[in-house]
Formats: structure tokens, C-alpha cells, sequence
């Protein structure tokens, strides 16, 4: 009898989730904070600095414009069109299912969807978008667009402003479906070694470059709690 293919689903860093989330809302309560004092210091004085040294008035003016375009620009990130960006992926027998913040299906990428390459290359590969280690990784696959051509298409398990602990083996479990219900389709060599597809999964470790990046964040962290405390300490 034949196993039946497992089915896996995203799942979210919340602590490093929630931190990230936490230090922009702590920039952007900061940032109003700061637009506020200095609007406050154009209003009381401007009088004065147009007599005696307009040119500061002018960097004052220009600095709070871009604040406020700062603060715009942090909150549509955090809130734009919000139904429409990715937080749930499920990889199943069928392919991989991905869902909004209301677990509405928004994409469905099928193994039977999947199509060849029209040259000599792989069908499946991984990119990854930058040099560094670390750097963004998608799954290239091949699909037909709605004119029944055959483009190459994204398999991406990086969401939006959502730290997941598992990215790793979903696009590990991916490529197992594929391997699975479409052998007829070719994996590239660097892929299979990168996913090991041939063994058990590799576990993800929390390494040096996580241990730097989470203590760079701390230090922002307490750095923004430190300038607040210098603006109430000036302004009260």
C-alpha cells in the first residue's frame, strides 16, 4: 500500500514575528512623536526664525515633509491592501494552496499545472535573489499563462512582513511533490543537493548570523526607547 503524501503548512516565527512588527510600530509612534514637537516649534516660533535665521526654518519645514512621508509610507506597509497578501501556505498532494489573513485561498499552484521548459535547461530550480547566504530564495517553475503560453513562473514561501520557521521544508516538501506525482519534469541538480531530497531534511539552526541580526535589533529597540526618553525629557 502506498503511503499517502503528507501534508504540511507555513508556520509563523511569532517572537521574531511580533518583535519586527513591535520595533516599526515603536518607529512610527516615535516619528509622530518627534513631527509633533517639531510642528510645535514651527508654531511657537515662527515668527522668529523667519527674522532672525530662515534657513533653519526651511530644513525644519522640509525635515517634518519627509517625517510625515516616513510615517505614511511605514503605516501602508503595515496596513495596505492587507486581504491581498499572503499569511498561510498549505502544500498537500495536490501542490501548494496560499491563503490571506482571512484564510481565503488568494493562489493555488497545482503539480499537474506544471509544465517543461521549452529548452535544453532544468524545469525546476532554485534562485536565489541575492549573493549573500542568507538572501531571499524562490522556487522557478514553468506554468501556462491564460493565453496557453508557457512562462516561467515563482513558488515563493517568503511572505511579507511574516518570519516563518519552517520556509525550509516547505519548499522541501514542494519539490517531494513534485518528484512524486511528476518525475516526468527535471530538478535541477543544485536544487535537489540544496533541499536534500535525497536523505532525511536538513534541520534549520539558529546560527551566528540570527544570534547578530537579533542583537542589532535589540539595539535599535533600546536605541529608539532612548531618543523618546530625550524628546519627553526636552519638551516637558
Amino acid at each position: 500500500m502506498t503511503e499517502k503524501f503528507q501534508t504540511i503548512e507555513s508556520k509563523i516565527n511569532k517572537p521574531v514575528t511580533y518583535f519586527l512588527m513591535g520595533i516599526i510600530w515603536i518607529a512610527i509612534i516615535l516619528i509622530i512623536v518627534v513631527i509633533g514637537v517639531v510642528f510645535d516649534n514651527l508654531y511657537y516660533h515662527f515668527r522668529q526664525y523667519l527674522e532672525n535665521d530662515p534657513g533653519i526654518f526651511f530644513i525644519l519645514l522640509i525635515a517634518q515633509f519627509f517625517l510625515i512621508f516616513c510615517c505614511i509610507a511605514l503605516i501602508m506597509a503595515l496596513t495596505y491592501r492587507k486581504k491581498e497578501k499572503t499569511r498561510k501556505a498549505v502544500v498537500d498532494e495536490k501542490g501548494v494552496t496560499f491563503y490571506n489573513t482571512q484564510n481565503t485561498i488568494i493562489e493555488t499552484i497545482l503539480y499537474s499545472d506544471l509544465q517543461p521548459a521549452k529548452n535544453p535547461y532544468d524545469d525546476v530550480y532554485v534562485r536565489n535573489n541575492q549573493t549573500v547566504k542568507y538572501g531571499k530564495t524562490t522556487l522557478q517553475i514553468y506554468l501556462k499563462n491564460n493565453s496557453g503560453n508557457i512562462v516561467l513562473s515563482t513558488v515563493d514561501f517568503n511572505f511579507e512582513l511574516v518570519i516563518l520557521r519552517n520556509q525550509y521544508d516547505l519548499y522541501r516538501h514542494f519539490l517531494k511533490g513534485i518528484q512524486h506525482f511528476r518525475p516526468d519534469l527535471k530538478i535541477s541538480l543544485q536544487t535537489i543537493e540544496q533541499y536534500n531530497l535525497t536523505s532525511e531534511p536538513q534541520k534549520t539552526k539558529f546560527g551566528v548570523f540570527e544570534y547578530i541580526m537579533s542583537a542589532v535589533f535589540i539595539l535599535i529597540a533600546v536605541g529608539l526607547i532612548y531618543v523618546f526618553m530625550l524628546l519627553i525629557k526636552m519638551f516637558i
